[in-house]
């Protein structure tokens, strides 16, 4: 299958990807990132000279959905560009994409508060009791969801968003159900993916109790899979439109280093 096919049947799934952790080492001139796919199995996609993905596509040569993931939508490498599609990068190709993709959207919050001192005219009109009755922030046109990186200024927010009651900020309900399972998951606390507060619950919406067990399932393949925790969304049958069906070629593996800080 083209690589222009793939990338056009990717982008028109509806289903979503969603990035649940990434790492680098400071001065190193790759990125790992950890991400859930359609069906619920957590992959691990490191972006290199040459960029792999531990997924079943991609093992038999192929550019699966979830490098594509990562470069149009985290990096946001113009599809113009040629580098995206390309099965190995220059040093100086690599280092240009790194430097020129935006920040992570939690970071360019913090530094449109620190530019607006948002946080400190908020906190000080709730202090007073001059505060507006709803003081949450509502997603612009430019914004993205943390998790999916998709848009969030969509119609009927209400159904559509969750809020952290700390800072505001908003992730979309499906994508907060898969950070939340996940979390649990890894025995962690549960807290906002914008400021790191402790996730307080608002309302019914904001639940985070679990009625089902937190423990996740593993699928034939041996990848970790969450798709049977309630508010994951995902579906436990795998879509194979972007898939290569052809004869099988030859497997490449390569070493992917667990250190490094998160963002």
């Amino acid at each position: 299958m083209a690589i222009q096919t793939r990338l056009e049947r990717y982008m028109s799934q509806s289903s979503r990807t969603y990035l649940i952790d990434r790492q680098r080492e400071e001065g190193e001139n790759k990125e790992e990132f950890t991400v859930q796919g359609s069906t619920g199995n957590v992959y691990t996609v490191t972006i290199d000279e040459v960029s792999h993905c531990d997924c079943p596509d991609h093992l038999k040569g192929n550019r699966c959905k979830h490098i594509l993931f990562i470069f149009v939508k985290v990096l946001q490498v113009p599809l113009t560009s040629g580098l995206w599609y390309q099965k190995a990068l220059l040093p100086s190709e690599l280092a240009s994409i790194f430097s020129s993709a935006p920040a992570p959207p939690q970071l360019r919050q913090q530094l449109r508060n620190i530019h607006t001192n948002e946080s400190v005219v908020g906190a000080g009109r709730e202090k007073t009791g001059r505060g507006p009755k709803d003081s949450r922030r509502i997603p612009e046109a430019e914004d993205d969801c943390p998790i999916c990186y998709d848009k969030m200024n969509e119609n009927k927010l209400e159904k559509v968003l969750d809020w952290c009651v700390v800072c505001r900020n908003t992730v979309h309900k499906e994508c907060w159900g898969t950070w939340k399972t996940t979390t649990a998951r890894q025995g962690k606390p549960l807290t906002c993916v914008w400021c790191r507060a402790p996730w307080t619950v608002a309302g019914p919406s904001t639940s985070n109790h679990h009625s089902d067990s937190i423990y996740a399932s593993r699928e034939d393949e041996g990848y970790l899979n969450l798709g049977s925790i309630s508010g994951s969304g995902a579906s436990p049958v795998r879509d194979t439109s972007t898939y290569y069906h052809g004869p099988r070629r030859g497997q490449n593996s390569y070493g992917v280093s667990r250190r490094g800080y998160y963002m």
